[in-house]
């Protein structure tokens, strides 16, 4: 199957590489294609012309800024008539692409940079007109990616809030623990390997062994061990309320990009 990734950015780079890794025949594009050429080594082919790409695939995938989506698609409109395009632009509804190109089928999908190594959430939604075949080719797509599930689009700020700025929160923990490492005698290169490691093996006890959150926590803590030593401190700054307000304020950011789009 032929893909071409519109936009070859940080996910739009990355799009392009799991899905050669796959075995898709992909074009990528880019206005500085300098930076890109790295891609051939995969077999990518790549090039400025967005109209060309989209007319040799059979799914565009659309990886610009939201504010970029309206103007690309306005300049392939006559590449994709009955074609599958999917965009990974946060905020940038079906109904607004839909409105600049109607002839498309729809698909969106919210990833996070852990795209770049094949881990990410693949959060979709599809306008009406992609049929059930249609909606099985697009995960068969989406799952040389991460892990495909499909959402009601009204969740999409929320997903975008929480899923997709994931790395970001979960990094600041990471650079934190680090630095506490430090503190309490440990190299830095080991602190965050220790860091790392421990939040890939919390995610794999949820998702691979069943765990809840509130079960791990138990396993670990002990009548006046270290960890409810260190529990007992972390209680003393309201973390979760903070998380949970970053948050909501990121979906409701999201939420006012989208409505400020395609005006």
């Amino acid at each position: 199957m032929k893909v071409a990734v519109i936009g070859a950015g940080k996910i739009g780079r990355a799009v392009a590489e799991g899905l050669a890794k796959a075995g898709y025949e992909v074009t990528a594009t880019k206005r500085r294609i300098e930076e890109i050429k790295g891609l051939e080594r995969l077999g990518v082919t790549v090039t400025r012309d967005n109209r060309e790409a989209s007319s040799k695939a059979e799914i565009i995938i659309i990886s610009v800024k939201p504010k970029d989506v309206s103007s690309v698609l306005r300049e392939i409109r006559g590449e994709v008539k009955g074609k599958i395009v999917i965009s990974v632009a946060a905020a940038v509804t079906l109904s607004q692409m839909k409105k600049v190109c109607p002839e498309a089928l729809f698909v969106r999908v919210m990833p996070n940079i852990t795209v770049l190594v094949q881990e990410s959430l693949m959060a979709y939604c599809v306008e009406g007109s992609v049929t059930p075949e249609l909606k099985r080719t697009v995960e068969k797509v989406l799952e040389a990616l991460g892990k495909p599930v499909e959402v009601e689009e009204s969740q999409m700020d929320a997903i975008t809030a929480l899923s997709g700025c994931a790395p970001a929160y979960l990094s600041l923990i990471l650079e934190a623990l680090t630095y506490a490492g430090l503190e309490v005698g440990l190299s830095k290169e080991f602190s965050l390997l220790s860091a790392a490691q421990a939040m890939v093996g919390t995610g794999k006890l949820i998702l691979e062994g069943g765990k809840s959150p509130h079960e791990i926590r138990d396993m670990v803590t002990t009548p006046g061990g270290v960890t409810v030593e260190g529990l007992l401190e972390l209680e003393r700054a309201p973390i979760r309320y903070v998380m949970m307000r970053a948050v909501k304020k990121a979906a409701l950011k999201s939420r006012k990009i989208s409505e400020a789009l395609f005006e």
